[in-house]
Protein backbone atom coordinates (compact mmCIF):
# COMPACT_ATOMS: atom_id res chain seq x y z
CA UNK A 1 0.00 0.00 0.00
CA UNK A 2 1.61 3.22 -1.05
CA UNK A 3 1.90 6.03 1.42
CA UNK A 4 -0.54 8.95 1.17
CA UNK A 5 0.23 12.42 2.43
CA UNK A 6 -2.00 13.84 5.17
CA UNK A 7 -4.92 16.05 4.15
CA UNK A 8 -3.14 19.23 5.21
CA UNK A 9 0.30 20.22 6.39
CA UNK A 10 -0.31 20.84 10.07
CA UNK A 11 1.20 23.73 11.98
CA UNK A 12 2.08 22.10 15.31
CA UNK A 13 2.81 23.77 18.60
CA UNK A 14 5.81 22.07 20.17
CA UNK A 15 7.79 22.30 23.37
CA UNK A 16 7.03 21.80 27.02
CA UNK A 17 3.51 21.26 28.28
CA UNK A 18 3.39 24.00 30.90
CA UNK A 19 -0.25 25.13 30.91
CA UNK A 20 -1.03 22.62 28.16
CA UNK A 21 -4.19 23.35 26.39
CA UNK A 22 -4.19 20.32 24.31
CA UNK A 23 -17.54 -1.78 20.50
CA UNK A 24 -17.51 -3.74 21.91
CA UNK A 25 -17.03 -5.14 25.43
CA UNK A 26 -13.30 -5.43 24.87
CA UNK A 27 -10.67 -6.26 27.46
CA UNK A 28 -9.11 -2.97 28.58
CA UNK A 29 -5.89 -2.20 30.46
CA UNK A 30 -6.37 -2.49 34.21
CA UNK A 31 -5.55 0.70 36.11
CA UNK A 32 -2.67 0.75 38.51
CA UNK A 33 -3.75 2.25 41.84
CA UNK A 34 -3.23 6.18 43.23
CA UNK A 35 -6.87 15.94 41.82
CA UNK A 36 -5.60 17.05 38.68
CA UNK A 37 -5.75 20.80 38.37
CA UNK A 38 -8.66 22.25 36.44
CA UNK A 39 -8.36 21.18 32.80
CA UNK A 40 -7.21 23.66 30.22
CA UNK A 41 -8.09 23.68 26.54
CA UNK A 42 -6.11 22.00 23.74
CA UNK A 43 -4.05 24.35 21.59
CA UNK A 44 -5.85 25.60 18.49
CA UNK A 45 -4.02 24.46 15.37
CA UNK A 46 -5.06 25.92 12.02
CA UNK A 47 -3.98 24.23 8.78
CA UNK A 48 -2.42 26.70 6.33
CA UNK A 49 -4.61 27.85 3.48
CA UNK A 50 -7.84 27.39 5.44
CA UNK A 51 -10.04 30.00 7.05
CA UNK A 52 -10.21 29.87 10.85
CA UNK A 53 -13.17 27.87 12.18
CA UNK A 54 -15.02 29.21 15.22
CA UNK A 55 -15.21 26.67 18.04
CA UNK A 56 -19.02 26.62 18.10
CA UNK A 57 -19.86 27.36 14.47
CA UNK A 58 -22.49 25.60 12.41
CA UNK A 59 -25.24 25.06 14.98
CA UNK A 60 -28.97 24.65 15.16
CA UNK A 61 -30.61 25.43 11.81
CA UNK A 62 -34.39 25.81 11.78
CA UNK A 63 -35.79 22.97 9.74
CA UNK A 64 -39.00 21.82 8.12
CA UNK A 65 -39.11 18.21 6.99
CA UNK A 66 -35.34 18.01 6.78
CA UNK A 67 -34.80 21.08 4.60
CA UNK A 68 -33.32 24.26 5.98
CA UNK A 69 -35.85 27.09 5.96
CA UNK A 70 -34.04 29.75 7.97
CA UNK A 71 -30.39 30.34 8.77
CA UNK A 72 -29.25 27.92 6.08
CA UNK A 73 -30.08 29.58 2.78
CA UNK A 74 -27.59 30.14 0.01
CA UNK A 75 -25.46 33.08 1.18
CA UNK A 76 -25.55 36.50 -0.35
CA UNK A 77 -22.99 38.10 1.97
CA UNK A 78 -19.75 36.13 2.12
CA UNK A 79 -18.05 35.60 5.44
CA UNK A 80 -14.75 37.41 5.40
CA UNK A 81 -11.81 35.12 6.10
CA UNK A 82 -9.54 36.23 8.91
CA UNK A 83 -6.37 38.13 8.02
CA UNK A 84 -3.45 35.90 7.14
CA UNK A 85 -0.40 36.18 9.33
CA UNK A 86 2.88 36.78 7.47
CA UNK A 87 4.81 33.57 7.03
CA UNK A 88 7.80 33.28 9.32
CA UNK A 89 11.03 32.00 7.75
CA UNK A 90 11.85 28.40 8.59
CA UNK A 91 13.79 28.46 11.86
CA UNK A 92 17.21 26.79 11.99
CA UNK A 93 17.44 23.44 13.78
CA UNK A 94 17.47 23.94 17.54
CA UNK A 95 20.81 23.81 19.28
CA UNK A 96 21.55 20.94 21.63
CA UNK A 97 19.70 21.68 24.89
CA UNK A 98 21.86 23.17 27.57
CA UNK A 99 21.58 21.27 30.83
CA UNK A 100 23.00 22.44 34.13
CA UNK A 101 24.72 19.05 34.37
CA UNK A 102 24.83 15.82 32.37
CA UNK A 103 25.23 12.42 34.00
CA UNK A 104 26.57 9.84 31.58
CA UNK A 105 25.73 6.13 31.68
CA UNK A 106 27.39 3.29 29.77
CA UNK A 107 27.12 -0.52 30.00
CA UNK A 108 30.90 -0.51 30.57
CA UNK A 109 30.71 2.20 33.24
CA UNK A 110 31.03 1.98 37.02
CA UNK A 111 28.42 3.12 39.54
CA UNK A 112 31.23 4.45 41.74
CA UNK A 113 32.51 6.68 38.91
CA UNK A 114 31.99 10.43 38.61
CA UNK A 115 29.30 10.12 35.91
CA UNK A 116 31.18 12.20 33.36
CA UNK A 117 31.44 11.31 29.68
CA UNK A 118 34.93 9.94 30.30
CA UNK A 119 33.96 8.21 33.56
CA UNK A 120 30.34 7.11 33.11
CA UNK A 121 28.06 5.34 35.55
CA UNK A 122 26.89 1.83 34.75
CA UNK A 123 23.19 1.70 35.71
CA UNK A 124 20.31 3.98 34.89
CA UNK A 125 19.05 3.67 38.47
CA UNK A 126 22.30 5.08 39.88
CA UNK A 127 22.15 8.09 37.57
CA UNK A 128 18.50 8.74 38.37
CA UNK A 129 19.28 8.74 42.08
CA UNK A 130 21.65 11.66 41.51
CA UNK A 131 19.90 13.78 38.89
CA UNK A 132 18.53 17.18 39.90
CA UNK A 133 16.14 19.69 38.26
CA UNK A 134 17.56 21.08 35.03
CA UNK A 135 19.91 18.13 34.59
CA UNK A 136 19.95 15.22 32.17
CA UNK A 137 20.94 11.57 32.12
CA UNK A 138 22.61 10.60 28.82
CA UNK A 139 22.68 6.90 27.90
CA UNK A 140 25.49 5.80 25.62
CA UNK A 141 24.92 3.00 23.10
CA UNK A 142 23.97 -0.23 24.81
CA UNK A 143 21.19 -2.23 26.43
CA UNK A 144 19.88 -1.94 29.99
CA UNK A 145 17.59 -4.53 31.56
CA UNK A 146 16.27 -2.34 34.36
CA UNK A 147 12.92 -1.24 35.72
CA UNK A 148 13.30 2.50 35.19
CA UNK A 149 11.49 4.60 37.81
CA UNK A 150 11.14 8.34 37.22
CA UNK A 151 10.08 9.53 40.65
CA UNK A 152 9.42 13.01 42.06
CA UNK A 153 12.66 15.03 41.86
CA UNK A 154 11.25 18.59 42.07
CA UNK A 155 11.39 19.30 38.34
CA UNK A 156 9.73 22.44 37.01
CA UNK A 157 8.72 23.87 33.64
CA UNK A 158 11.94 25.92 33.57
CA UNK A 159 14.08 23.11 34.96
CA UNK A 160 12.75 19.73 33.79
CA UNK A 161 14.47 16.39 34.28
CA UNK A 162 15.63 14.50 31.19
CA UNK A 163 16.39 10.86 30.44
CA UNK A 164 17.63 10.43 26.89
CA UNK A 165 19.97 8.72 24.49
CA UNK A 166 23.28 10.50 24.14
CA UNK A 167 23.69 12.29 20.79
CA UNK A 168 24.17 9.67 18.08
CA UNK A 169 23.73 6.75 20.50
CA UNK A 170 21.36 3.80 20.29
CA UNK A 171 20.23 3.27 23.87
CA UNK A 172 17.86 0.37 24.55
CA UNK A 173 15.79 -0.27 27.66
CA UNK A 174 14.95 -3.97 27.41
CA UNK A 175 12.31 -6.00 29.19
CA UNK A 176 11.49 -9.66 29.06
CA UNK A 177 12.05 -10.58 32.70
CA UNK A 178 11.60 -7.36 34.68
CA UNK A 179 8.49 -8.60 36.47
CA UNK A 180 7.01 -5.11 36.92
CA UNK A 181 3.83 -3.35 35.81
CA UNK A 182 5.81 -1.23 33.34
CA UNK A 183 9.32 -1.05 31.98
CA UNK A 184 9.43 2.73 32.48
CA UNK A 185 7.21 4.07 35.26
CA UNK A 186 6.73 7.81 35.70
CA UNK A 187 5.36 8.94 39.07
CA UNK A 188 7.01 12.38 39.24
CA UNK A 189 6.56 15.70 37.45
CA UNK A 190 8.39 17.30 34.52
CA UNK A 191 10.21 14.23 33.23
CA UNK A 192 11.31 14.19 29.57
CA UNK A 193 12.07 10.84 27.91
CA UNK A 194 13.80 11.30 24.56
CA UNK A 195 15.38 9.24 21.82
CA UNK A 196 15.28 5.84 23.54
CA UNK A 197 14.28 2.40 22.34
CA UNK A 198 11.89 0.90 24.90
CA UNK A 199 11.61 -2.77 23.98
CA UNK A 200 9.35 -4.67 26.37
CA UNK A 201 10.69 -7.95 24.98
CA UNK A 202 7.34 -9.74 24.93
CA UNK A 203 6.77 -9.24 28.64
CA UNK A 204 3.30 -8.59 30.07
CA UNK A 205 4.11 -5.01 31.03
CA UNK A 206 3.40 -1.52 29.76
CA UNK A 207 6.35 0.10 28.02
CA UNK A 208 5.93 3.60 29.49
CA UNK A 209 3.33 4.45 32.12
CA UNK A 210 2.45 7.75 33.81
CA UNK A 211 0.70 6.85 37.07
CA UNK A 212 -0.71 9.00 39.86
CA UNK A 213 -1.58 12.66 40.38
CA UNK A 214 2.10 13.44 40.87
CA UNK A 215 2.90 12.26 37.33
CA UNK A 216 2.31 15.34 35.23
CA UNK A 217 3.88 17.57 32.58
CA UNK A 218 5.77 14.64 31.11
CA UNK A 219 7.11 14.11 27.61
CA UNK A 220 7.87 10.98 25.58
CA UNK A 221 9.35 11.87 22.21
CA UNK A 222 11.55 10.69 19.36
CA UNK A 223 11.57 7.13 20.74
CA UNK A 224 10.84 3.59 19.56
CA UNK A 225 8.35 1.80 21.82
CA UNK A 226 7.53 -1.83 21.04
CA UNK A 227 6.90 -5.49 21.81
CA UNK A 228 4.67 -5.82 24.87
CA UNK A 229 1.82 -8.13 25.82
CA UNK A 230 -0.05 -5.97 28.36
CA UNK A 231 -3.15 -3.92 27.59
CA UNK A 232 -1.21 -1.05 25.99
CA UNK A 233 2.22 0.25 25.09
CA UNK A 234 2.00 3.77 26.49
CA UNK A 235 -0.49 4.22 29.35
CA UNK A 236 -1.61 7.38 31.19
CA UNK A 237 -3.60 6.45 34.28
CA UNK A 238 -4.71 7.15 37.82
CA UNK A 239 -5.02 10.98 37.73
CA UNK A 240 -1.82 11.56 35.75
CA UNK A 241 -2.18 14.64 33.56
CA UNK A 242 -0.56 17.00 31.06
CA UNK A 243 1.42 14.44 29.06
CA UNK A 244 2.85 14.87 25.55
CA UNK A 245 3.50 11.75 23.42
CA UNK A 246 5.21 13.02 20.27
CA UNK A 247 7.14 11.74 17.25
CA UNK A 248 7.48 8.15 18.42
CA UNK A 249 7.16 4.81 16.65
CA UNK A 250 4.75 2.73 18.79
CA UNK A 251 4.10 -0.80 17.58
CA UNK A 252 3.60 -4.51 18.17
CA UNK A 253 1.78 -4.53 21.46
CA UNK A 254 0.02 -7.79 20.91
CA UNK A 255 -2.18 -10.15 22.91
CA UNK A 256 -3.52 -12.08 19.94
CA UNK A 257 -7.31 -11.75 19.92
CA UNK A 258 -7.26 -9.56 23.04
CA UNK A 259 -6.77 -5.79 23.03
CA UNK A 260 -3.34 -4.27 23.39
CA UNK A 261 -3.42 -0.62 22.33
CA UNK A 262 -0.61 1.60 21.15
CA UNK A 263 -1.60 4.45 23.48
CA UNK A 264 -4.34 4.21 26.12
CA UNK A 265 -5.61 6.95 28.44
CA UNK A 266 -7.64 5.98 31.49
CA UNK A 267 -10.71 7.75 32.82
CA UNK A 268 -9.27 9.76 35.71
CA UNK A 269 -6.32 11.02 33.66
CA UNK A 270 -6.56 14.28 31.70
CA UNK A 271 -4.87 16.68 29.28
CA UNK A 272 -2.96 14.37 26.95
CA UNK A 273 -1.55 15.19 23.50
CA UNK A 274 -0.67 12.37 21.07
CA UNK A 275 1.07 14.08 18.15
CA UNK A 276 3.14 13.08 15.15
CA UNK A 277 3.54 9.40 16.03
CA UNK A 278 3.51 6.29 13.85
CA UNK A 279 1.25 3.84 15.74
CA UNK A 280 0.76 0.49 14.07
CA UNK A 281 0.44 -3.29 14.29
CA UNK A 282 -1.12 -3.47 17.73
CA UNK A 283 -3.75 -6.06 18.65
CA UNK A 284 -6.19 -3.38 19.86
CA UNK A 285 -6.44 0.25 18.74
CA UNK A 286 -3.82 2.77 17.78
CA UNK A 287 -5.23 5.17 20.40
CA UNK A 288 -7.85 4.20 22.98
CA UNK A 289 -9.68 6.66 25.23
CA UNK A 290 -11.16 4.36 27.83
CA UNK A 291 -14.64 4.56 29.28
CA UNK A 292 -15.68 3.48 32.76
CA UNK A 293 -17.93 0.81 31.27
CA UNK A 294 -15.11 -1.70 30.91
CA UNK A 295 -14.79 -2.27 34.66
CA UNK A 296 -11.06 -1.52 34.64
CA UNK A 297 -11.45 2.21 35.20
CA UNK A 298 -12.93 4.59 37.75
CA UNK A 299 -16.72 5.15 37.55
CA UNK A 300 -17.86 8.76 37.20
CA UNK A 301 -14.49 10.07 35.99
CA UNK A 302 -14.53 10.34 32.20
CA UNK A 303 -11.20 11.17 30.64
CA UNK A 304 -11.05 14.88 29.75
CA UNK A 305 -9.16 16.79 27.05
CA UNK A 306 -7.40 14.55 24.53
CA UNK A 307 -5.75 15.86 21.35
CA UNK A 308 -4.70 13.26 18.75
CA UNK A 309 -3.00 15.16 15.96
CA UNK A 310 -0.84 14.51 12.91
CA UNK A 311 -0.32 10.78 13.53
CA UNK A 312 -0.11 7.79 11.22
CA UNK A 313 -2.57 5.24 12.66
CA UNK A 314 -2.53 2.02 10.64
CA UNK A 315 -2.58 -1.76 10.55
CA UNK A 316 -3.98 -2.18 14.04
CA UNK A 317 -6.14 -5.23 14.67
CA UNK A 318 -9.19 -3.18 15.64
CA UNK A 319 -9.34 0.60 15.10
CA UNK A 320 -7.09 3.54 14.42
CA UNK A 321 -8.71 5.35 17.36
CA UNK A 322 -11.48 4.29 19.75
CA UNK A 323 -13.14 7.06 21.77
CA UNK A 324 -15.38 5.78 24.55
CA UNK A 325 -16.84 7.79 27.45
CA UNK A 326 -14.44 10.74 27.25
CA UNK A 327 -15.03 14.49 27.07
CA UNK A 328 -13.44 17.19 24.92
CA UNK A 329 -11.59 15.05 22.38
CA UNK A 330 -10.08 16.31 19.11
CA UNK A 331 -8.69 14.07 16.37
CA UNK A 332 -7.10 16.28 13.72
CA UNK A 333 -4.81 15.88 10.74
CA UNK A 334 -4.26 12.13 11.16
CA UNK A 335 -3.79 9.62 8.34
CA UNK A 336 -5.66 6.40 9.17
CA UNK A 337 -5.56 3.24 7.07
CA UNK A 338 -5.58 -0.56 6.85
CA UNK A 339 -8.14 -1.58 9.46
CA UNK A 340 -10.19 -4.70 8.73
CA UNK A 341 -13.19 -6.21 10.45
CA UNK A 342 -12.60 -8.82 13.17
CA UNK A 343 -14.89 -10.44 15.73
CA UNK A 344 -14.63 -7.43 18.06
CA UNK A 345 -14.57 -4.59 15.52
CA UNK A 346 -16.02 -3.58 12.17
CA UNK A 347 -12.62 -2.28 11.06
CA UNK A 348 -13.32 1.40 11.74
CA UNK A 349 -10.65 4.02 11.25
CA UNK A 350 -12.24 5.96 14.12
CA UNK A 351 -15.11 4.85 16.33
CA UNK A 352 -16.84 7.19 18.81
CA UNK A 353 -19.25 5.25 21.01
CA UNK A 354 -20.43 4.49 24.55
CA UNK A 355 -21.09 7.97 26.09
CA UNK A 356 -18.52 10.55 24.93
CA UNK A 357 -19.27 14.24 24.46
CA UNK A 358 -17.74 17.23 22.69
CA UNK A 359 -15.72 15.31 20.13
CA UNK A 360 -14.27 16.82 16.94
CA UNK A 361 -12.89 14.87 13.97
CA UNK A 362 -11.39 17.22 11.40
CA UNK A 363 -8.86 17.30 8.57
CA UNK A 364 -8.18 13.55 8.79
CA UNK A 365 -7.48 11.26 5.82
CA UNK A 366 -8.94 7.74 5.75
CA UNK A 367 -8.30 5.01 3.21
CA UNK A 368 -8.23 1.20 3.10
CA UNK A 369 -10.51 0.83 6.12
CA UNK A 370 -13.55 -1.45 6.24
CA UNK A 371 -15.53 1.47 7.72
CA UNK A 372 -13.93 4.90 7.98
CA UNK A 373 -15.94 6.61 10.75
CA UNK A 374 -18.53 5.21 13.15
CA UNK A 375 -20.47 7.44 15.58
CA UNK A 376 -22.62 5.55 18.07
CA UNK A 377 -23.25 1.84 18.31
CA UNK A 378 -22.54 0.10 21.60
CA UNK A 379 -23.57 2.30 24.51
CA UNK A 380 -24.12 2.44 28.24
CA UNK A 381 -25.96 5.56 29.34
CA UNK A 382 -26.26 8.59 27.05
CA UNK A 383 -25.21 8.19 23.40
CA UNK A 384 -22.37 10.23 21.85
CA UNK A 385 -23.31 13.91 22.13
CA UNK A 386 -22.05 17.04 20.34
CA UNK A 387 -19.81 15.42 17.74
CA UNK A 388 -18.39 17.30 14.73
CA UNK A 389 -17.08 15.63 11.56
CA UNK A 390 -15.52 18.36 9.41
CA UNK A 391 -13.18 18.50 6.40
CA UNK A 392 -12.29 14.81 6.50
CA UNK A 393 -11.25 12.98 3.34
CA UNK A 394 -12.37 9.35 2.98
CA UNK A 395 -11.39 7.45 -0.12
CA UNK A 396 -10.73 3.97 -1.53
CA UNK A 397 -12.11 1.90 1.32
CA UNK A 398 -11.84 -1.85 1.67
CA UNK A 399 -14.96 -3.28 0.10
CA UNK A 400 -16.62 -6.32 -1.42
CA UNK A 401 -13.49 -7.48 -3.20
CA UNK A 402 -11.71 -7.52 0.17
CA UNK A 403 -14.58 -9.19 2.03
CA UNK A 404 -15.44 -5.89 3.75
CA UNK A 405 -18.47 -3.57 3.77
CA UNK A 406 -16.75 -0.46 2.39
CA UNK A 407 -18.69 2.19 4.36
CA UNK A 408 -17.65 5.83 4.67
CA UNK A 409 -19.53 7.42 7.58
CA UNK A 410 -22.07 5.68 9.81
CA UNK A 411 -24.09 7.65 12.38
CA UNK A 412 -26.06 5.46 14.80
CA UNK A 413 -27.56 6.41 18.18
CA UNK A 414 -26.27 9.91 18.89
CA UNK A 415 -27.28 13.48 19.75
CA UNK A 416 -26.23 16.62 17.86
CA UNK A 417 -23.80 15.23 15.28
CA UNK A 418 -22.64 17.56 12.50
CA UNK A 419 -21.27 16.06 9.28
CA UNK A 420 -20.11 19.08 7.31
CA UNK A 421 -17.65 19.68 4.48
CA UNK A 422 -16.35 16.12 4.11
CA UNK A 423 -15.36 14.31 0.92
CA UNK A 424 -16.16 10.59 0.52
CA UNK A 425 -15.02 8.86 -2.65
CA UNK A 426 -14.85 5.40 -4.21
CA UNK A 427 -16.40 2.97 -1.73
CA UNK A 428 -18.24 -0.22 -2.66
CA UNK A 429 -20.77 0.26 0.15
CA UNK A 430 -22.56 3.38 1.35
CA UNK A 431 -20.95 6.81 1.52
CA UNK A 432 -23.27 7.64 4.45
CA UNK A 433 -25.53 5.63 6.78
CA UNK A 434 -27.74 7.24 9.43
CA UNK A 435 -30.84 6.55 11.46
CA UNK A 436 -30.24 2.80 11.40
CA UNK A 437 -28.82 2.21 14.87
CA UNK A 438 -30.28 -0.53 17.04
CA UNK A 439 -29.69 1.38 20.31
CA UNK A 440 -31.49 4.64 19.46
CA UNK A 441 -32.11 7.36 16.90
CA UNK A 442 -29.70 9.81 15.26
CA UNK A 443 -31.10 12.90 17.00
CA UNK A 444 -30.28 16.39 15.73
CA UNK A 445 -28.19 15.12 12.82
CA UNK A 446 -26.88 17.81 10.43
CA UNK A 447 -25.36 16.61 7.13
CA UNK A 448 -24.53 19.52 4.81
CA UNK A 449 -21.99 20.67 2.23
CA UNK A 450 -20.40 17.25 1.73
CA UNK A 451 -19.32 15.42 -1.42
CA UNK A 452 -20.54 11.81 -1.51
CA UNK A 453 -19.32 10.33 -4.78
CA UNK A 454 -18.37 7.03 -6.36
CA UNK A 455 -20.09 4.84 -3.73
CA UNK A 456 -22.34 1.85 -4.28
CA UNK A 457 -25.04 3.66 -2.27
CA UNK A 458 -24.97 7.43 -1.88
CA UNK A 459 -26.78 7.43 1.47
CA UNK A 460 -28.89 5.06 3.51
CA UNK A 461 -31.51 6.46 5.87
CA UNK A 462 -33.25 4.38 8.51
CA UNK A 463 -36.27 4.85 10.72
CA UNK A 464 -34.27 6.72 13.38
CA UNK A 465 -33.64 9.73 11.14
CA UNK A 466 -36.45 12.00 12.36
CA UNK A 467 -35.45 15.65 12.38
CA UNK A 468 -32.27 15.11 10.37
CA UNK A 469 -31.05 18.01 8.24
CA UNK A 470 -29.46 16.66 5.05
CA UNK A 471 -28.94 19.31 2.37
CA UNK A 472 -26.48 21.20 0.21
CA UNK A 473 -24.51 18.05 -0.69
CA UNK A 474 -23.13 16.84 -3.99
CA UNK A 475 -23.81 13.25 -5.04
CA UNK A 476 -22.32 11.30 -7.91
CA UNK A 477 -22.03 7.70 -9.01
CA UNK A 478 -19.70 6.39 -11.68
CA UNK A 479 -21.57 4.94 -14.63
CA UNK A 480 -25.14 5.85 -13.72
CA UNK A 481 -27.59 7.67 -11.51
CA UNK A 482 -26.99 7.79 -7.78
CA UNK A 483 -28.85 5.27 -5.63
CA UNK A 484 -30.20 5.96 -2.14
CA UNK A 485 -31.66 3.50 0.31
CA UNK A 486 -34.66 4.67 2.32
CA UNK A 487 -36.08 2.32 4.95
CA UNK A 488 -34.63 -0.66 3.06
CA UNK A 489 -35.82 0.34 -0.43
CA UNK A 490 -33.65 1.68 -3.25
CA UNK A 491 -34.74 5.13 -4.47
CA UNK A 492 -33.49 7.89 -6.75
CA UNK A 493 -32.50 11.36 -5.60
CA UNK A 494 -35.93 12.65 -6.68
CA UNK A 495 -37.74 10.02 -4.59
CA UNK A 496 -35.33 10.59 -1.69
CA UNK A 497 -36.33 14.25 -1.74
CA UNK A 498 -40.04 13.56 -2.02
CA UNK A 499 -40.37 10.69 0.43
CA UNK A 500 -37.77 11.70 3.04
CA UNK A 501 -37.86 15.47 2.55
CA UNK A 502 -34.06 15.56 2.39
CA UNK A 503 -31.46 17.12 0.08
CA UNK A 504 -33.82 19.64 -1.51
CA UNK A 505 -30.91 21.88 -2.52
CA UNK A 506 -28.34 19.16 -3.18
CA UNK A 507 -27.04 18.32 -6.64
CA UNK A 508 -26.25 15.18 -8.61
CA UNK A 509 -23.16 15.97 -10.66
CA UNK A 510 -19.63 14.64 -11.04
CA UNK A 511 -17.37 16.44 -8.53
CA UNK A 512 -14.50 17.09 -10.99
CA UNK A 513 -11.64 16.56 -8.60
CA UNK A 514 -8.25 17.89 -9.64
CA UNK A 515 -6.61 14.45 -10.00
CA UNK A 516 -8.13 11.57 -7.99
CA UNK A 517 -5.72 9.12 -9.61
CA UNK A 518 -2.95 10.89 -7.73
CA UNK A 519 -5.06 11.29 -4.60
CA UNK A 520 -5.65 14.98 -5.24
CA UNK A 521 -9.27 15.59 -4.22
CA UNK A 522 -9.20 19.35 -4.36
CA UNK A 523 -11.71 20.88 -6.75
CA UNK A 524 -10.72 21.67 -10.31
CA UNK A 525 -11.61 25.04 -11.76
CA UNK A 526 -14.60 23.41 -13.51
CA UNK A 527 -15.98 21.63 -10.44
CA UNK A 528 -19.70 22.19 -9.79
CA UNK A 529 -18.94 21.91 -6.05
CA UNK A 530 -17.17 25.28 -6.07
CA UNK A 531 -19.23 27.93 -4.26
CA UNK A 532 -22.21 25.54 -4.22
CA UNK A 533 -22.47 25.05 -0.48
CA UNK A 534 -24.84 26.53 2.07
CA UNK A 535 -23.84 29.10 4.66
CA UNK A 536 -23.25 27.28 7.96
CA UNK A 537 -21.69 30.13 9.89
CA UNK A 538 -18.25 28.79 9.01
CA UNK A 539 -15.66 30.97 7.26
CA UNK A 540 -15.03 30.44 3.54
CA UNK A 541 -13.23 32.02 0.61
CA UNK A 542 -15.19 33.36 -2.37
CA UNK A 543 -18.86 34.15 -2.88
CA UNK A 544 -20.12 30.99 -1.12
CA UNK A 545 -18.66 27.90 0.55
CA UNK A 546 -17.45 25.01 -1.55
CA UNK A 547 -18.86 21.54 -1.04
CA UNK A 548 -16.46 18.91 0.24
CA UNK A 549 -13.33 18.91 2.37
CA UNK A 550 -11.33 21.50 0.42
CA UNK A 551 -12.12 25.21 0.18
CA UNK A 552 -10.87 26.78 -3.05
CA UNK A 553 -9.54 30.27 -3.58
CA UNK A 554 -8.05 30.82 -0.13
CA UNK A 555 -4.83 32.80 0.05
Amino acid sequence: MRFRLPLTAMVCATGMLAGLAGCTGKVEPSPATATPPGPSSPPIVTPPGRPQTPADAGTDPVVDGGAVTDGGSTPTDPVEPPPTEPQEPEPPPPAEPQYTRVLWVSPSGNDSAAGTEALPLRTVARALSQVKPGEAVFLKSGTWREHVQLTERQGTAARPLTLRAAPGATAILKGGSIGETSLVEVSGAYWNIEGLTVDVGGESAFAVMWRGAGAHHGVLKDSIVKNGTEGAGVYVTDKAHDVLIQNNDISRFDQGDVDSHGVAVQTSASNVVVRGNDIHHNSGDGVQCLGPEGGATNPGTPFDNLLVEGNQLHDNRENGADIKTCTRVTLRGNTIYNHRSVSTSAGEGIIVHMSPSDVTLEDNVFYANARAIQIGGNREGAPPTRVILRRNLIHDGLGEADGEEGTGIRIDASVDVKVQHNTVWNLSGACLIFGAGSTGASQGLDVRNNIFAGCGIAARGGSGRSGAVVDGNLYSRSGGAVVFNLDGASVSLADWRTKAGLDKRSQERAPAFADPGSDDYQLSAQSPAREAGLSLGLPFCGAAPDQGAFESGCP
